[in-house]
């Protein structure tokens, strides 16, 4: 009788231990495919036959505050400065137009990769198209949270960019990511506001 009610007990903590390891791994594939589906990058190039217009970012939300003048920018036929509300505060966009999408890429992408990323050439004496130099960086804080400790140091004011159609969004943000997901915000309010 012993050795039956033994061998019932170890069945169930067997089941007991089964349904444990069975949860435990559905726990962690839901966590796995949850982290991919949150690191899927963002495209830095959206193909459209759409031609953009400062007058569509206007009414997807963008602020505008200073119209560049495009003479010494190679293809460009338009360029400003401004900023969206985003979900996290305000951040600078500009934004520089061509005549295609196509346009946009053989004329635009070497002049977006120039002044964005940690690396990029903001310095008004080196860098190759010199309108609007002085919005391409910022003061650099001393910590994410006190904002009030500026290091005195200046850096890159975009961490990115994205081709849509005919135009090139630079957008603020402290890397590449989080650049990009802001120029994503602009992008969604245009497909919005288009509907």
């Amino acid at each position: 009788m012993n050795f039956e009610i033994g061998e019932m007990r170890l069945t169930q903590h067997f089941r007991y231990f089964l349904l444990v390891v069975l949860i435990g791994c559905f726990v962690l594939t839901t966590t796995a495919c949850a982290s991919e589906e949150a690191d899927i990058p963002l495209e830095r190039v959206i193909d459209s036959d759409q031609i953009f217009t400062v007058e569509i970012l206007r009414s997807a939300g963008m602020k505008t505050s200073k119209q560049y003048d495009v003479t010494d920018l190679p293809g460009g036929i338009d360029a400003w400065y401004g900023f969206i509300k985003g979900v996290t505060g305000p951040k600078d966009i500009e934004a520089r137009f061509y005549s295609s999408h196509q346009e946009a890429i053989e004329f635009g992408t070497v002049l977006a990769e120039e002044v964005s990323g940690d690396d990029a050439n903001v310095d008004k004496e080196t860098t190759t198209w010199k309108e609007g130099v002085k919005n391409r960086s910022r003061m650099a804080s001393g910590g994410a949270a006190d904002l009030a400790a500026w290091s005195g140091k200046r850096k890159p004011n975009y961490g990115d960019f994205v081709i849509f159609g005919n135009m090139i969004l630079l957008c603020q943000g402290d890397d590449p990511q989080q650049s990009v997901a802001v120029c994503y915000e602009l992008i969604e309010s245009i497909r919005t506001s288009g509907e």
